[in-house]
């Protein structure tokens, strides 16, 4: 009854060498999936990867497992007024929090890698679009781990956009929760002046707009503000803000070969100096003639805020291999 098929495949096999003469292997952003269809409306999916993946926010846990287990397992209804997720679902924040592994080219920017967001949690989704027009909403646990859950509350992350299929994406994404003590006290978030240790109420939002040509070249851009409010009489600063921002360009010399440009900003408090992050990278790319297997050459200029005093040997160069199921598009989103 019903058919199992093999739906998604992304590995991607990273050896990156830091300044410092620090080096690493990993496969932490790999990841297989498997669906199993009922009929035309009501289908599952189950991915399995590194737990990385999920990107569980920083509110709550100091840092992201290295562990390997689920990281999707949702139930899938579609009707002809749009679809319906509920379980372990993809968030879809913004186009780069949209976009499948297998669909990245770049590792994730700053305002994942920080996990100002997450990436999947324990909800339930429902999407509509309409010539064009689109609409996500997810409700969700917040915290990204279905069997620690410890505050019980209840975020809303959504988008809300327009594209004409061919070049242009553009739109706004939102999310927003509360937290309680009993789950973040111990995580040691300092995001926007945070005092983990006691409420707080969160909100932020982003700007994004994906421009591309179906041959030769690609560009992102993605704007984020947010904040958090605590109550003042037990909080120092009751009200804190932060800001993030990444601008992605690539440009294809042949079908098999091209480079690929990033700037990168993080600033996780506007209310304190010399904290902000920027990252410079350059990137070639070389595609397999079917283009679902693809090799990277990257390289990444650190500054930090303050000064040349201030910089730290932190610079990166990478070699990722990147194999997936299907052919790599620019239009993805």
């Amino acid at each position: 009854m019903g058919q199992l098929s093999f739906e998604e495949l992304s590995l991607r096999a990273g050896y990156f060498v830091s300044e410092g003469q620090n080096s690493e292997f990993n496969l932490n952003e790999s990841l297989i999936g498997f669906s199993w269809r009922l009929d035309k409306n009501i289908r599952s999916f189950v991915g399995l990867g590194g737990l990385k993946l999920i990107n569980s926010p920083l509110h709550y846990s100091s840092s992201s497992s290295h562990e390997w287990g689920l990281v999707e397992a949702y139930g899938e209804y579609m009707t002809s007024y749009g679809r319906w997720r509920f379980g372990l679902i993809p968030l879809e924040y913004a186009i780069e929090g949209s976009r499948r592994e297998s669909e990245l080219e770049w590792s994730r920017s700053l305002l994942f890698k920080r996990r100002v967001v997450g990436l999947r949690d324990y909800g339930i989704s429902y999407s509509i679009d309409y010539e064009g027009f689109y609409s996500r909403w997810a409700f969700h646990n917040g915290e990204g781990d279905g069997k620690n859950a410890r505050d019980s509350r209840v975020w809303m992350t959504s988008s809300w956009g327009w594209t004409n299929f061919d070049k242009l994406n553009f739109g706004f994404s939102g999310n927003t929760g509360r937290t309680a003590p009993i789950a973040t006290s111990v995580s040691g978030d300092n995001l926007a002046g945070v005092d983990p240790t006691q409420s707080a109420k969160w909100s932020m939002a982003t700007f994004y707009l994906h421009y591309w040509t179906t041959k030769s070249w690609s560009s992102l851009l993605e704007l984020t503000w947010g904040g958090r409010e605590q109550d003042e009489a037990l909080v120092a600063e009751g009200r804190g803000k932060f800001f993030s921002g990444h601008f992605d360009w690539a440009y294809d010399w042949s079908s098999q070969m091209g480079i690929l440009l990033r700037g990168d900003y993080f600033d996780p408090n506007l209310g304190v100096s010399g904290d902000i992050e920027r990252e410079f990278s350059l990137a070639w790319s070389f595609r397999s003639q079917e283009g679902n297997s693809r090799l990277y050459l990257m390289g990444t200029k650190v500054l930090e805020e303050g000064g040349e005093k201030s910089q730290i040997n932190n610079d990166l160069f990478q070699i990722v291999w990147h194999l997936s199921s299907e052919s790599f598009s620019k239009k993805a989103f």
